[in-house]
């Protein structure tokens, strides 16, 4: 009887393990570039080389990533899929890199933590804490807006996120850290500024700012209208700053969450809780699933980081 000539497959896991991490910078090269000659410039390999090692990706995933003709290459519909995962992958691996050499030559892990920019003052404090008693992580913090922040904790850019809760994906944890109220701020000498705490009510005939966009300012607009009060046409601002500026003149009373008033709170402005409606955005620590597994350490400091926040931003008993 003659031999078999079939040849067992790998399963399709163990196929696509097979694939290296130089073959996934030439898929994102000839994604991003949408042309050979450009990607195999960029990745300074022939263009044949380029093709050859498409092939084997499409071969080892039983697919096709891309279409192509004499002028045009473009992404399939499987190879759109396929890509944000190739960069998460490559984005974990160049951070993988860079953490070995540092705990080679360091001897120190790297952590990396991004916030929205209200928590930044209080991330500050917390990884000035922590860092003093973690001194085998090097923690590295970053600003930004909460949508750009959560893609870099998808592809593996950020370890932790401290952000607003809004839908949690799947694959993301989420610790809540403290939830944030809408306050008034008014000068001291205001009579709204008197007492412990006010319905949104009480500002009618009021000149009001606020934040017109995102999150914050479709919270208080809400409020605003089902109390039928309106903002003020003579003041717009869209940074803290400004709002602070124009009620320490007097020229208006601010709406603005408590987190983003932090630090400005002086003897000429004070806050007061707005209720009826309260008012609560919750501020978490988010994770990726995985990263206990992952980075043992950045879930390690995770699990300190959120207290120490909750603590930090514990609104003062005076």
């Amino acid at each position: 009887m003659q031999p078999s000539s079939t040849i067992t497959l790998p399963r399709p896991a163990a196929r696509i393990q097979a694939i290296s991490l130089r073959q996934l910078r030439f898929f994102t090269a000839l994604a991003e570039s949408a042309n050979f000659s450009r990607a195999a410039e960029r990745m300074t390999v022939s263009q044949p080389a380029l093709s050859a090692a498409i092939r084997q990706i499409e071969e080892h995933m039983g697919l096709r990533l891309f279409d192509r003709s004499t002028h045009h290459v473009a992404l399939t519909e499987a190879g759109a899929a396929f890509l944000p995962h190739a960069r998460r992958l490559l984005t974990t691996a160049d951070n993988a890199f860079v953490d070995m050499n540092d705990a080679a030559t360091r001897g120190k892990a790297v952590v990396r933590i991004g916030a929205i920019p209200s928590a930044i003052p209080a991330a500050a404090d917390a990884v000035a804490l922590l860092g003093r008693n973690r001194t085998d992580l090097s923690l590295h913090l970053s600003d930004g807006k909460s949508d750009a922040l959560m893609s870099d904790l998808r592809s593996g850019a950020l370890d932790l996120v401290i952000g607003v809760l809004g839908r949690v994906e799947d694959g993301i944890d989420a610790s809540l850290i403290m939830e944030d109220e809408m306050m008034l701020a008014a000068p001291a000498d205001h009579p709204l500024a008197s007492t412990p705490s006010l319905p949104w009510s009480a500002l009618e005939g009021s000149e009001i700012v606020h934040f017109t966009g995102g999150s914050i300012g479709e919270l208080s607009s809400a409020a605003m209208r089902q109390n039928n009060l309106s903002p003020s046409q003579r003041f717009r601002v869209d940074q803290v700053g400004s709002l602070f500026g124009l009620v320490g003149a007097g020229l208006a009373v601010g709406v603005i969450p408590r987190l983003y008033a932090r630090g400005y709170e002086t003897d000429k402005i004070k806050l007061v809780p707005l209720t009826g409606p309260s008012i609560r955005r919750k501020l978490m620590l988010f994770q990726r699933a995985k990263l206990r597994h992952e980075h043992p350490s950045a879930f390690e400091l995770g699990t300190v980081l959120a207290p120490a926040l909750s603590a930090i931003l514990a609104p003062s008993q005076t």
